[in-house]
């Protein structure tokens, strides 16, 4: 018989007696400065997470290894609050509770995620990026991975990580394409150098973190899959999945393929960061530099929404210091045309042919008024030069923008894909 839960993480408050059922996310074993032994548990249901203890007066009346991470299980015990961990269960009882007692609706909680109108446009930018590779070996590698329609659905709704940034379902996704647009800005921006090898770029940029389907997975929460992530990690699980498909397209070039996993065998920079090498070519040092400057930001941006005020300094186990936030209200519309017609109609106002406009006005009214006007000595001819040429230029302005206009209204479509999805 499935057992009703009763009590929930969202309504839980100090003093509260616990009598109920947890999803276990997380379950580790330690010592305090005593040197005895305690529990330090992570619970979640549908409503949220929180912290449980079993402290070490408690640890020898229960059997801690009858349960384990992901388990269900059955607790008893009492909220308390503090100023250092918030609130917090304090355990007496745990045990697990069997499969088929078990209604699982209760206790799936997905913090954030990438809403289904984004994914689906980052998809298909994805899937843009693949077909513009001119390089037939890279293009037959991102399809035949991507091509796949089951991996295709777990890649794009995969997280980026756990806490750090991207962590939601569809994060990796959203990760992803960020990392491949800074990457595209920055080719463009040194094209004529011609040093950047392009295709190369972005498949890097795609593939960097294609390990982290495995890694992390996106069930019931949020969670590593500590077999994977800990013991092989998902740099080296990455370089495995791509180096299996590689070897399976037939004439694939050497130099390509170790350029390639090079990529991502480096992209987190430096070894006591995890990469088993560090970067060494130009195409592996953007992809790093590009991921760790979109991860940065979405971490800071989260930091800054997750604070209650308005301009304060948390400090970040990211950063590993202080941080300067100081929120500013955006104002947001959804009618991009309209922003658009907007800049126009602001560009043409302070429009060079404009500002000679309001000279000569001024300067009519000093002559009128019989005021000096010792910066401008202008006589009559030099005058109508000067409106000839605000004519000219005002027509010019008015020429190029009624040439530009469409294509500005449709570039608005680009520019909406380029917008970051709002995490909900």
């Amino acid at each position: 018989m499935i057992e009703e839960k009763k009590q929930f993480v969202g309504e839980l408050q100090a003093g509260d007696k616990v009598k109920t059922t947890f999803l276990l996310t997380k379950k580790d074993t330690k010592k305090d400065k005593n040197n005895k032994y305690f529990c330090d548990l992570e619970l979640q249901d549908m409503t949220g997470m929180i912290p449980g203890k079993i402290w070490s007066e408690s640890i020898g009346l229960v059997d801690i290894n009858s349960f384990k991470k992901k388990d269900v299980v059955f607790v008893e015990g009492e909220v308390n609050e503090s100023d250092k961990f918030g609130k917090q269960i304090n355990i007496k009882k745990i045990s697990k509770v069997e499969d088929e007692n078990i209604d699982y609706s209760d206790f799936i909680f997905i913090r954030k995620k990438i809403d289904e109108e984004s994914k689906k446009i980052l998809s298909l930018e994805l899937k843009r990026y693949i077909k513009n590779t001119e390089n037939i070996h890279i293009r037959s590698l991102l399809e035949s991975i991507f091509d796949d329609e089951n991996f295709f659905e777990k890649f794009r709704n995969a997280t980026a990580a756990i806490k750090n940034h991207h962590a939601a379902e569809g994060g990796l996704l959203l990760h992803s394409i960020s990392v491949t647009r800074i990457c595209e800005f920055i080719a463009k921006t040194y094209t004529q150098y011609g040093m950047i090898n392009q295709d190369l770029l972005f498949c890097g940029s795609i593939l960097h973190d294609i390990g982290k389907t495995d890694s992390y997975s996106v069930g019931t929460t949020i969670g590593i899959n500590e077999e994977e992530e800990n013991l092989v990690s998902h740099i080296s699980l990455g370089y495995g999945m791509v180096l299996m498909k590689i070897d399976k397209i037939e004439n694939f070039p050497e130099d390509l393929k170790r350029e390639i996993l090079h990529i991502i065998l480096s992209h987190h920079g430096l070894k006591e960061y995890g990469s088993p090498v560090e970067p060494q070519t130009l195409e592996a040092i953007i992809v790093y530099n590009a991921d760790r400057f979109d991860a940065d930001i979405d971490h800071f941006i989260n930091l800054a929404n997750e604070s209650p005020e308005d301009e304060c300094w948390p400090f970040s186990n990211y950063f590993k210091r202080r941080i300067s936030v100081k929120k500013t209200p955006v104002k947001k519309t959804d009618n991009k045309v309209e922003e658009l017609n907007k800049e126009n109609t602001n560009i043409s106002k302070t429009s060079i042919g404009n500002l000679n406009k309001e000279k000569l006005e001024n300067l009519k009214k000093a002559m009128l008024e019989n005021k000096e006007v010792e910066e401008v000595k202008e006589d009559k001819q030099i005058k109508e030069d000067l409106g000839n040429k605000e004519n000219e230029k005002n027509r010019n302005l008015s020429l190029e923008t009624d040439n530009n206009d469409q294509e500005l209204k449709q570039k608005k479509v680009e520019d909406a894909n380029y917008e970051q999805p709002q995490l909900i």
